[in-house]
């Protein structure tokens, strides 16, 4: 099951960090699991395949001077956490119902874990859950679609022989499927054809506006690009889709609000929400 849940923080004192430091934000959910399963932990570092789970920048209210985030002590802030597996939600979760959860660590900064929401307070709210059945049968046949990429997105293009080399940094529809459907396919009972939606998407899906702008991402010794902002795109010829594979890919866009999009997804790279 598709979960997305977010903790609210506290820092004991003023607090200053890069906007964008998003391996503090892993090794904080990574410090969360190992309170109730130090073993998963390990393997959820170790793992290199696709992980079950995404993680957002720091989320607060702060002034920013010199490229710097500067948090008074007292602020609420917050941190998004998805999970792809409904086992892996449940250590998280065994963390803040039966132990008591120590300080959690972003770099030099303390920050008091108030409280966890899992469920929608709001309106647009980051807490919400949805099994793949529920997310298979509610997919629309839109042909207009919208999204929102909160943090920095990215791609990571290969060479021929899978070697890694520099992000690709712009909207491209058919890779922004390739990665939703990948983590779907990983993760889900219901299997979907990619093959088929790639092809579908290739032939008959078009981005018709950008709204985007480049943003570093900080990882300590290194810095990643990536886009921020919005997209819209249309499929068609509207009036002679292919049903199923409309709804395949309206699903995968909802889906998106869980997997993220993209190259460090773990990291607080690629967060994704359909908009329209």
């Amino acid at each position: 099951m598709p979960i997305s849940t977010h903790i609210s923080l506290i820092p004991e004192t003023d607090v200053t960090l890069r906007p964008t430091m998003g391996h503090y934000a892993h090794a904080a959910f990574l410090a969360i699991i190992r309170e109730s399963n130090p073993d998963l932990a390990e393997t959820l570092h170790a793992q290199s395949t696709q992980k079950p789970f995404t993680v957002s920048p720091l989320i607060a209210e702060a002034k920013k001077r010199n490229n710097l985030l500067h948090i008074r002590a007292g602020t609420e802030c917050k941190l998004r956490f998805t999970f792809l597996d409904d086992a892996l939600f449940q250590h998280f979760g065994k963390a803040f119902l039966t132990l008591t959860m120590p300080p959690i660590r972003l770099g030099e900064a303390v920050f008091q874990v108030r409280q966890m929401v899992s469920h929608a307070t709001e309106a647009r709210s980051w807490g919400k859950s949805e099994t793949y059945a529920e997310l298979v049968q509610s997919a629309k046949t839109d042909t207009r679609m919208s999204f929102r990429f909160y943090s920095p997105t990215a791609f990571r293009r290969m060479t021929p022989r899978g070697q890694k080399t520099r992000n690709d940094a712009y909207v491209d529809l058919v890779r922004c499927y390739q990665s939703w459907v990948n983590k779907w396919n990983a993760f889900a009972p219901i299997k979907l054809d990619k093959t088929e939606i790639l092809a579908f998407v290739t032939e008959h899906g078009q981005v018709t506006s950008v709204a985007a702008e480049s943003k570093r991402q900080h990882f300590g010794k290194h810095i990643e690009s990536g886009w921020v902002g919005t997209c819209a795109c249309v499929f068609y010829p509207e009036d002679s889709l292919d049903p199923e594979l409309l709804r395949a890919v309206n699903c995968l866009a909802d889906f998106a609000f869980y997997c993220g999009t993209g190259y460090k997804t773990t990291m607080g790279m690629g967060q994704t929400r359909r908009i329209d």
